[in-house]
């Protein structure tokens, strides 16, 4: 009798382990190990953080952290992070997370590095979308002439970072499509080397500082060459061009000549970070809580503070940066010499 119970659940667990719903989830699990090691941020003291079933604060809790808490990430979203939870996963917010140190440097790409296949142009009126379909929330809506960097497709629509989600764009509402060199040999003058984008509000004056910083940031770096972004974007003086706008010193906003600049470092430097060849000398966040246009954790102040980086390849590269409508471009392109 127990003979023929063993052959049972031999038999039963073959079965089992050829089954395409097992077998799926057993791919899945070796797709996501653990590829960072974090603590929950100690920014926040007095206060708990939560781990959710789900990447939605309405969905079931399975925890509650205390600040200083270990953790270990298994993937990386624009507003959270998705780390092992007992024999399964959860997610946290990702301001609350903080420390976060990739297990295998070498082969790790930096914690919050998002790195962009595409760029394009919005050919006429277009919106954002939060999921890859028709009836989606809108994020935003572009314009046309609009400059946008791109992750990839998915359903027919193409994919972007929006603040601290992803976002989706018609793909039939795009022009002049093209790849991002995916290795520096492979870029040149019409191929950038890397792109980013960020969204903001219509506030005029603000927008005014902007397009002002991208005029002035626009330039070719020789091998070895160090930019400055207070030094080379600013002063920010009315003598410059530039307006009083809001600023963002230490997540307390305030009104500042040239309000808005730090958009154009931190998208600068969400560029810079995309590629190893580049070195960052000087970056700092908004406050613990970084700034809202961004996911948390990737953003550069300037102003009272500065952003500074160095160009370590043997090729000069130049910065391209754009202000249209609602987002800010930036790329950076290789310029060998004709």
């Amino acid at each position: 009798m127990r003979d023929i119970l063993r052959r049972i659940l031999i038999l039963c667990l073959a079965l089992l382990l050829s089954c395409p719903a097992f077998s799926a989830f057993a791919a899945e699990e070796a797709l996501r190990p653990v590829v960072y090691d974090a603590i929950i941020t100690r920014n926040y003291p007095t206060s708990t953080t939560s781990v959710y079933a789900e990447m939605d604060i309405l969905s079931k809790r399975l925890a509650y952290y205390r600040a200083g808490d270990k953790l270990q990430v298994t993937a990386v979203f624009p507003g959270w992070v998705e780390i092992r939870y007992g024999k399964g996963y959860g997610y946290i917010l990702r301001h609350r997370v903080d420390q976060v140190t990739p297990l295998d440097p070498k082969n790790t790409p930096p914690y919050g590095v998002e790195v962009f296949t595409y760029t394009a142009v919005i050919t006429r009126d277009t919106p954002v979308l939060f999921t890859p379909e028709e009836d989606g929330e809108v994020l935003d809506v572009l314009t046309k002439g609009a400059k946008v960097a791109l992750l990839g497709a998915e359903n027919g629509y193409m994919k972007l970072v929006h603040k601290r989600f992803y976002g989706y764009i018609d793909s039939r509402m795009l022009d002049e499509i093209r790849p991002v060199a995916g290795n520096v040999s492979l870029g040149d003058r019409e191929t950038p080397l890397a792109a980013y984008c960020t969204f903001f509000n219509d506030n005029p004056d603000r927008i005014n500082n902007l397009v002002v910083a991208c005029r002035r940031l626009e330039r070719v770096m020789k091998p070895g060459e160090s930019l400055n972004f207070n030094d080379s974007v600013g002063p920010f003086s009315k003598a410059n061009g530039y307006l009083p706008a809001p600023v963002l010193i230490d997540g307390v906003t305030k009104m500042g000549y040239g309000g808005g600049s730090c958009q154009i470092s931190s998208t600068l430097y969400n560029v810079v970070l995309q590629l190893p060849g580049l070195n960052v000398l000087e970056r700092h966040p908004h406050g613990a809580n970084g700034a809202a246009y961004l996911p948390h954790g990737v953003d550069a102040s300037s102003g009272d503070l500065n952003f500074r980086f160095s160009n370590g390849y043997d090729f000069p590269i130049r910065i391209e940066a754009s202000c249209h409508d609602l987002c800010l471009f930036i790329a950076i392109y290789r310029e060998d010499d004709a």
